[in-house]
């Protein structure tokens, strides 16, 4: 059993590929096993631990990551919890 917190709430998380599988819409499964089929080895760890989100989780990871990719670091602090500048 895999347990994270996600909004603050504790959730279970799908422990296979098969129940990650049964847990996504037909197109976010479509979507699912073109990344997990195209993912190196070492990656699939990482690729199948973002699928085993919640879509909520999924959704709000995907914004943080477009945010960060624009150079929009508010929020984020660095390793001395002090502000990283944008």
């Amino acid at each position: 059993m895999i347990r994270t917190f996600v909004g603050g709430e504790l959730v279970t998380l799908p422990g296979t590929i098969a129940e990650i599988r049964a847990g996504l819409t037909e197109e976010e499964r479509a979507r699912f096993e073109e990344e997990i089929s195209g993912a190196p080895l070492a990656e699939l760890p990482r690729v199948a631990a973002r699928w085993a989100l919640p879509p909520a989780a999924r959704r709000a990871d995907d914004e943080v990551f477009e945010r960060l990719s624009r150079g929009d670091y508010t929020g984020i602090v660095d390793e001395r919890g002090g502000p990283v500048p944008s």
